[in-house]
């Protein structure tokens, strides 16, 4: 600033300097004879010259000075906090006086940006479920309660802007806090720091190759939801999701259509609960198959002149299970397949449609089932007779719907949604030898607000019903009722 602040001086020292000789020489080639103009108008004529010299030269100065500084103020704009069917139309821009500079360094030619979004959820339950906070089916044990967590708060960094060879290079590397909780008896308020992604990138101009651990190719989409950020909404309902350790490569071909493919580690949903830090293989892992998985889908940015980008893409999964059972360790493999269709369809300017279908077998690895992927003790009719029949995939079907509408009103700054999921496993597939309380299907519901005060921070309301049939228990009811708030940096 020192340098900057001395060049100033010099420029106007040296502007000073030379404005008088050379509006003194600009009059004399412009002056009208004498017989032409009186002395006084010639008076004037040179001193209007002179204002207007002065005037452009100082104009000059000032978008000197401006330059440099505005340079230095440019950042990303902030990324909103939930994104509502108006924004991309109606979105509004924050005053320049409210602009910050983007958070982040230089290492080396890339930048390191750090971001995050601090949750608050407040809550309440009517009757028991398998998680407080962000419950997935209702449970005929445990009861309802009240209670807040911040455990779903997530903090991150990107780097961005490296080359290698001819690809561009990014990594991202993102956490939270939904890992658990500390042995104690206050332990609720100390999540767990759990990993969400960590992967590096390699991008050309049409082709990409993806590192690490990143969200899972098949059934990627998720609903909207502030109450439901750590788990997403519907899951175990209808919504198959995962983040898997994984190759995955990605092409567009043309305009419109994207293909990827992976090839991932195996997550069955059955890893061992008490291994604290040694790590075990689960059924998949056991198998020696990796996942395989793949999606083609269709983009365009502007859909039914909405001016809002939308989707349509079907995705597919294989993998496999390896369990041993009995003494002697008998060998029992089973095959977990799936296939689903995904959609972000904008309706209308103001409203979208979002959701999945989904249909396969032994797919806990992504809380589909109702989180139930392997029956252990499967057993098959033989008229009034159950019969052992070894380990079974269970098959299920489902999905989730969600429909994003924002009012003109309040400045398109509020969006309310409404979404539907549910998940129906093959009840023949669930049958065991020693009748177990098993969950036969899950219904969830729901509804909520969101107002987004500016693009960092918005809070909302969430109503969430649940209905998930037993198989002793039969069906049991609970309501969820979220009140959230989050900050985005």
């Amino acid at each position: 600033m020192k340098s900057f602040s001395y060049l100033y001086a010099a420029v106007l020292f040296f502007v000073f300097l030379l404005l008088p000789t050379t509006i003194a020489a600009q009059a004399r080639a412009d002056r009208p004879s004498a017989q032409d103009i009186t002395p006084e108008a010639e008076k004037i004529r040179i001193l209007e010259d002179q204002i207007a010299e002065l005037k452009r030269r100082l104009d000059e100065l000032t978008a000197l000075i401006k330059s440099p500084v505005e340079t230095a103020g440019v950042g990303g704009s902030p990324t909103p906090a939930v994104e509502s069917p108006g924004d991309t139309k109606t979105a509004e821009t924050v005053p320049a006086a409210q602009q910050k500079p983007e958070l982040g360094v230089n290492v080396g030619s890339a930048r390191l940006t750090p971001y995050g979004s601090v949750y608050f959820n407040a809550f309440t339950n009517s009757g028991g479920t398998n998680n407080a906070d962000v419950p997935l089916f209702a449970t005929p044990a445990g009861r309802g309660g009240t209670g807040a967590s911040l455990r779903q708060t997530r903090f991150g960094v990107r780097l961005e802007g490296a080359r290698a060879g001819n690809a561009n290079l990014s990594a991202v590397l993102e956490a939270d806090f939904f890992g658990g909780f500390p042995s104690v008896g206050i332990g609720e308020n100390f999540g767990v720091v759990r990993l969400r992604l960590a992967n590096v990138k390699l991008a050309w101009e049409r082709t990409s190759l993806t590192l690490g651990q990143d969200w899972s190719v098949f059934a990627p989409a998720s609903p909207t939801s502030l109450a439901a950020a750590a788990i997403p909404q519907m899951a175990a309902a209808g919504n198959n999701w995962a983040r898997l350790p994984q190759i995955k490569a990605e092409t567009k071909l043309g305009k419109f259509v994207t293909i990827q493919a992976a090839v991932a580690a195996p997550q069955s949903g059955d890893s061992a609960t008490n291994a604290a830090f040694f790590l075990q293989p689960n059924s998949g892992s056991a198998s020696r198959v990796p996942y395989f998985q793949g999606r083609v889908s269709i983009a365009d940015s502007n859909v039914l002149d909405t001016k809002k980008p939308g989707s349509i893409a079907i995705s597919g999964h294989y993998g496999r299970s390896r369990v041993f059972t009995g003494a002697s360790g008998v060998k029992n493999d089973s095959d977990s397949v799936g296939i689903a269709l995904d959609w972000n369809l904008p309706l209308h300017d103001r409203l979208i449609l979002t959701g999945e279908a989904f249909t396969g077998r032994n797919l806990a690895g992504f809380q589909a089932g109702i989180f139930q992927g392997l029956n252990a003790e499967f057993a098959y009719r033989n008229g009034s007779t159950l019969v052992p029949g070894g380990v079974r995939a269970i098959g299920t079907r489902g999905g989730w719907a969600q429909l994003g509408f924002t009012p003109n009103a309040f400045r398109d700054r509020l969006t309310i949604y409404g979404s539907l999921g549910l998940d129906d496993p093959r009840n023949e597939d669930l049958v065991t030898f020693v009748p177990r309380d098993v969950r036969t299907r899950n219904f969830a519901a729901a509804v909520e607000a969101i107002y987004k005060f500016s693009p960092q921070f918005s809070a909302g309301i969430e109503f969430r019903r649940f209905q998930t049939d037993w198989t002793l228990s039969r069906r049991q009811n609970s309501n969820h009722v979220n009140l959230a708030a989050v900050y985005s940096f």
